[in-house]
């Protein structure tokens, strides 16, 4: 017998054993809620992709905003503004968050995304005073965020919620 003949075999066997291990990997699996929180303290979540972010992604970028914010020293206001017709919610003039369909959708509740938006941002100014130690906010930064005063009737999103 020739060496070929079992050369081409042994590596048909090889091929299909690598092909069995690569199978068996595990494959990622991207997180479908990421919450947006500071030690203790929970802002909101994240549950859905947009602008071309996964979800993951949108909250790696709100972090780096909330350390941004952090850095520019003693916050203003938490504010929310529309940029293209979709609310964004802002803090001393920082981007921290934009507020799309898919959010509100997944929210539940019936909510807009004016709703949502302004429920995001109450938390955001309930919460920064709460895990920045010397926080103080002005008087009316507790206030309904500017542009869409929280409606009586928005529900409560969270956790458990």
């Amino acid at each position: 017998m020739s060496p070929t003949r079992y050369l081409l075999p042994l590596s048909v066997a090889l091929l299909l054993v690598a092909g069995a291990s690569v199978a068996q990997q595990p494959q990622y699996v991207p997180p479908t809620t990421m919450d947006i929180a500071i030690g203790n303290y929970w802002f909101f979540d994240i549950r859905t992709p947009a602008a071309g972010y996964s979800v993951d992604q949108r909250q790696k970028l709100v972090n780096e905003r909330l350390v941004e914010i952090f850095a520019a020293g003693q916050p203003k206001p938490v504010t929310v503004s529309c940029i293209r017709g979709k609310p964004t919610i802002f803090v001393n003039g920082i981007k921290l968050i934009t507020v799309y369909e898919r959010d509100a959708e997944a929210a539940g509740g019936g909510i807009c995304t004016k709703q949502l938006a302004a429920a995001w941002a109450a938390r955001v100014a309930e919460g920064l005073p709460r895990v920045w130690p010397g926080c103080r906010f002005p008087a009316q930064a507790a206030a309904a965020p500017v542009e869409t005063a929280a409606a009586p009737d928005v529900p409560q999103v969270g956790p458990g919620k």
